[in-house]
């Protein structure tokens, strides 16, 4: 049989949480075929793992997971990183596809789906989530204050302004955890990555608070540090 051709555009960093192995495998082939990079998780906890080590552009999602139910990670996914979210499942009710996106999910799918039509997917909700990381942000360290794209202020704490100094002195760039550690003047010991994904986590919610619409485009890379990947003004 002859094999679709693969689209030329960028290559997408995607998560598959499906427990089903064959499905699973499917996808996460499928989607390599198109030239995705992409990792598989069968559970919630592989998920987490998953995460750790790097932040995806897109998940993709079952909700009859073993551990934990697809739309509590939905609503987590959602609050905790500026992801795509995509839920494939054989929930086809109105009323779960409706749970589904309020959760936080871009898109809805029910089993099965054609690949060629995902992948076509992924790249179009990638672009919506790019163009919204290109938007320009405006960081004012004297008052510490940031800007959203859409116009919306937060003020930042003393720890959350170092940390915004430190990203955005190079924007774009990782930043090595260690740097960020010395500028906050905190000990770089058992606890020290736990306290800065808990600011990190922390700044997210203030801004998705204020303006649901401008997540903080801070991606963790593992092993390595944080980086700021949208366009932004330091005055």
């Amino acid at each position: 049989m002859k094999m679709p051709k693969a689209s030329p555009l960028r290559q997408l960093n995607i998560i598959v949480v499906e427990d089903d192995p064959e499905l699973k495998d499917i996808l996460v082939s499928g989607l390599r075929f198109f030239g995705h990079a992409v990792r598989g998780a069968a559970s919630g906890r592989e998920l987490d793992a998953e995460l750790a080590i790097a932040s995806p552009d897109i998940v993709i999602l079952d909700l009859g997971l073993p551990d934990e139910d697809g739309i509590k990670i939905s609503t987590r996914l959602r609050s905790a990183c500026n992801c795509g979210i995509v839920i494939i499942t054989a929930r086809g009710k109105l009323d779960e596809r409706v749970k589904g996106l309020d959760s936080g999910a871009d898109l809805y799918y029910v089993k099965p789906v054609d690949i060629r039509e995902l992948d076509a997917a992924l790249r179009s909700l990638a672009r919506r989530i790019f163009r919204a990381d290109r938007a320009l942000w405006r960081f004012e360290p004297l008052i510490s204050k940031l800007t959203t794209p859409r116009g919306i202020e937060v003020l930042l704490t003393a720890h959350e302004c170092i940390l915004m100094r430190q990203l955005l002195a190079t924007p774009g760039e990782n930043v090595p955890r260690r740097e960020i550690f010395e500028a906050l003047r905190q000990p770089d010991d058992l606890y020290a990555d736990k306290r800065l994904e808990t600011m990190i986590s922390r700044l997210r919610a203030k801004l998705r608070t204020v303006d649901p619409e401008s997540a903080l485009p801070v991606r963790a890379r593992h092993n390595l540090g944080y980086a700021f990947l949208a366009e932004v003004e330091t005055v």
